[in-house]
């Protein structure tokens, strides 16, 4: 018997849709007369889990309340998992060079990026620090889906693919971690063409939460994680962090029940974030080298002005909130 209450199960979606919905984004976008540029970035591997991620580089300066999403039908709202992300034209100049998406291509408007070349320890740095970012927070996240007994099956899919590129980022290619993302990619790709895939998840869950939470504390004595000149903060409104010598997380709260779980989805999920709270603590460095600190320092910069000036676009910035 699971353990394991499943939410968030992968849907069936074809690929001529993931370009339907992409063109009919750009063409509201370019219909708006504020933008330059309509990127794609990233790929669709796995129809159905994969989702569309796009960039939108707006002229400097202007103000809108556009919604792309406003006419979207539920395919479309399931394919785009999060906001578009969005910046000024001089901002998204800036952001090629401190953060790591990949295949871009240009959808709609003119060509709008620079070369964004780094100084090698530069680029180590900016591929360390994006990778532990990643890395902590999908510790964060296993662990609250371990201990509420619910798994997000379609986000931890997503999730898994991306840690594969942080594995790259890192120059890991092999050992039980390795090993385990690599199991969990083929999982995606078999997903629609086998059956009993449910019933997998639950043993691939627990063994990659073992690999990883091994990995991590033991890469967290090599390499340095930083933050912006703070020992203690929140990465979500319910989880604590504060400096220490090694990797823990522990939790405070009700326990409830996971088998409602199905009959409430996410709106249960975030029952019980309101009633549990975790403490984590790692260990960081408060004090981050000069290029690092004007990463930081940016990314606060274009969530201030997406804030007043593109309020329906999401900056780019680290994958971890760090407050």
């Amino acid at each position: 018997m699971s353990k394991y209450s499943l939410i968030d199960l992968p849907m069936y979606v074809r690929p001529e849709m993931y370009e339907v919905n992409i063109s009919a984004i750009t063409s509201s976008l370019m219909n708006h007369g504020k933008i330059l540029s309509v990127y794609r970035i990233g790929s669709v591997t796995a129809p159905g889990i994969s989702d569309l991620d796009m960039f939108v580089v707006f002229k400097d300066g202007v103000k809108t309340n556009h919604d792309p999403f406003h006419k979207l039908d539920e395919v479309g709202k399931y394919l785009f998992v999060h906001k578009l992300f969005g910046a000024s034209l001089e901002h998204f100049h800036q952001a090629l060079r401190v953060t790591k998406f990949h295949n871009y291509r240009l959808v709609g408007g003119e060509e709008t990026r620079i070369s964004n070349d780094l100084l090698p320890a530069n680029e180590r740095l900016l591929k360390t620090q994006t990778a532990l970012e990643f890395l902590i927070k999908m510790y964060m996240v296993m662990n609250i889906q371990q201990k509420y007994k619910i798994i997000k099956v379609r986000a931890f899919l997503l999730e898994a693919r991306a840690l594969e590129y942080d594995l790259e980022f890192l120059g890991v290619t092999q050992g039980p971690l390795f090993d385990s993302v690599k199991e969990i990619i083929e999982l995606r790709k078999q997903w629609f063409l086998t059956r009993n895939n449910t019933e997998k998840i639950e043993a691939i869950f627990n063994t990659l939460f073992t690999h990883l939470s091994t990995f991590l504390a033991e890469i967290l004595t090599r390499e340095v994680f930083y933050t912006s000149h703070i020992l203690n903060g929140r990465f979500a409104s319910n989880v604590r962090w504060t400096n220490a010598n090694s990797l823990s997380i522990s939790k405070f709260g009700f326990p409830m029940p996971s088998f409602i779980a199905g009959m409430f989805k996410k709106n249960y999920f975030k029952v019980l974030n309101k009633v549990n709270s975790f403490s984590m603590k790692l260990p960081v460095n408060e004090n981050p080298p000069e290029f690092l600190g004007d990463r930081f320092a940016l990314f606060k910069t274009m969530n201030e002005y997406n804030k007043i000036h593109i309020p329906n676009f999401m900056p780019p910035g680290t994958s971890l909130k760090i407050m």
